[in-house]
């Protein structure tokens, strides 16, 4: 049994950097549900915090395991290398202004790791160490499956006995993506993902967020063009399909659901409120604004550091002392003042880069990397915290991996 132990967990981490992280983000998950939804009954919402460290927890383990590869790192030079480079950069303007404004040092703290994190990961997964294994997609869509299935069992579990939780599939920004890439390339498909499927979106489209109901729009309805392009008749009949399938989703949903009161309040967005979810993000822009220009020309440019504090009026509530922003072009301004900005526009571009290369490349990995980057992109406009959790997975150089290229979509020749 120790034998055996052993090799299990020495097989592991033969397994490519990639696929660890996204292991280690998935077991937060399921953690977080198993102790402290269902064991403990605290709130499913107030949970972002303790899946990070726990994620951190495994990531440390790994490092450490891996102390000597880390060690002796040697890496390519590429568009992500530049990537890495910038997040060296932001975090040394970061921490460097937040020491000199005086900012609480947990908070610095809290906002020196994730940066930190995403370079080492971005570094070591071009490594030449890893460069040599082969990233297994049919791997990660398994392992994620299951745990989404875990996890939405779990939340349904917890609320059926009165506890604050619900079915989630776990890191929705990367589910999607893995899902919606290998049912357009993996053949074949495995049938207990293919049942496990309708069952866990059943389960969780109550609760679906803005941006995953945005990608899931993109994604389908550029496949459904795609195949207007290709085979008109086809691509008509699917459209229709689709729109029968969403019809009858919304005119079944209860409304009283996450999912329906997000899609019904599209219609009654007024950018001049500052109540509701995006009227409370419009007022964290308001807010840091005022505190920069309050704070004087150097700060205007340089803004808040790691661990910038301001304060906020919510729709029920006045927060002081707050340090977060849900808008990509508000949490640069916050943290790095107007040079941020080009901050913002370095890392985006390379968003955009890998989002277009993964699609070119034609490969289950190609199309799993863009959509990462894809939903990525999204998330700047709704929760840019939500796209540094991915922790560099977004920034993997493709070129580097031993991936075989499949054909990406019916008909596509690269």
């Amino acid at each position: 049994m120790i034998t055996l132990n052993k090799n299990f967990i020495s097989g592991f981490f033969e397994r490519n950097l990639f696929e660890r992280l996204i292991v280690y983000i998935f077991l937060s998950e399921l953690a977080v549900k198993l102790i402290f939804e269902l064991a403990l009954g605290q709130w499913s919402f107030k949970q972002s915090q303790n899946t990070q460290w726990i994620f951190y927890g495994f990531l440390a383990a790994d490092y450490l395991i891996s102390v000597r590869k880390v060690m002796n790192i040697r890496f390519t030079l590429n568009p992500m290398s530049a990537v890495a480079f910038l997040f060296v950069v932001m975090i040394a303007h970061g921490t460097l202004v937040g020491v000199l404004n005086h900012n609480p040092p947990f908070v610095i703290f809290n906002d020196f790791i994730p940066p930190l994190m995403i370079v080492l990961n971005i570094l070591r997964m071009q490594s030449t160490y890893e460069n040599n294994k082969p990233i297994d997609v049919r791997f990660l869509l398994a392992f994620c499956t299951a745990v989404a299935l875990s996890t939405t069992l779990i939340g349904f579990l917890c609320m059926q006995i009165g506890l604050p939780s619900e079915p989630s599939v776990g890191r929705g920004q990367i589910f999607f993506p893995l899902v919606l890439s290998t049912l357009f390339v993996m053949r074949p498909f495995p049938r207990w993902i293919a049942f496990s499927l309708p069952l866990i979106f059943l389960l969780t489209a109550t609760e679906l967020n803005r941006t995953s109901i945005s990608f899931l729009i993109i994604v389908i309805g550029g496949y459904s063009s795609l195949q207007i392009v290709r085979n008109p008749a086809k691509g008509v009949l699917l459209i229709v399909m689709l729109c029968i399938v969403i019809s009858l989703a919304v005119a079944f949903m209860p409304k009283d659901s996450g999912t329906y009161r997000r899609i019904s309040g599209l219609s009654e967005i007024d950018l001049s409120e500052r109540t509701g979810s995006i009227g409370e993000r419009q007022a964290e822009w308001d807010a840091i604004k005022a505190k920069l220009a309050d704070k004087g020309k150097t700060a205007e440019w340089t803004g808040l550091g790691f661990g910038g504090l301001y304060n906020v009026r919510f729709t029920h509530q006045y927060n002081t002392n707050y340090g977060h922003a849900h808008y990509i072009w508000a949490w640069f301004n916050m943290r790095f003042g107007k040079i941020g900005y080009i901050y913002m526009a370095l890392m985006m571009s390379a968003l955009v880069y890998n989002t277009a290369r993964g699609l070119f490349m034609g490969s289950d990995l190609g199309l799993f990397v863009s959509f990462l980057n894809l939903i990525g992109l999204i998330y700047c406009m709704t929760h840019v915290n939500s796209l540094f959790l991915l922790s560099g997975l977004n920034f993997l150089h493709l070129a580097s991996t031993g991936q075989k290229l499949k054909p990406a979509l019916p008909g596509y020749n690269r």
